[in-house]
């Protein structure tokens, strides 16, 4: 194992359990984050993984704000409601910060009211007639 850095030796001596905490922690989120349908490999940095949960968690909370339904718009979901309502997946390797940003954006833009397309990008909403 390599030396703590001086930072991390203090708060190790603080409190001896905070590695095992960091782990349940880690684990905990890679279980959620699995749950929910997100592609995670397990050698995702702690804190993007975090990040990403959140990211998550906001988009989910803008998908029910509009009424939307996660399992029926849940990422393998043959025929999604709407296509808009559905996590954007994370593309083949994609860095886990570069994805919770982009899912980071797709939930603004649906708090917002915008159309999110496929790639987890704002589209153009077609006009009402």
């Amino acid at each position: 194992m390599a030396p703590r850095p001086p930072f991390e030796e203090r708060q190790h001596d603080l409190n001896p359990h905070r590695d095992e905490d960091r782990e349940h922690a880690a684990d905990m989120a890679y279980s959620q984050l699995r749950q929910r349908g997100v592609e995670v490999t397990g050698d995702e940095p702690i804190g993007e993984l975090a990040s990403l949960l959140e990211a998550v968690e906001r988009f989910e909370s803008a998908v029910s704000a509009l009424g939307g339904d996660r399992m029926t718009n849940a990422p393998d979901s043959a025929q999604p409601d709407d296509p808009r309502l559905v996590l954007p997946r994370r593309k083949e390797g994609e860095r886990v910060g570069a994805y919770a940003e982009r899912v980071s954006v797709a939930a603004d833009e649906l708090a917002e009211g915008g159309n999110v397309g496929a790639a987890g990008a704002l589209a153009e909403a077609d006009p009402v007639e």
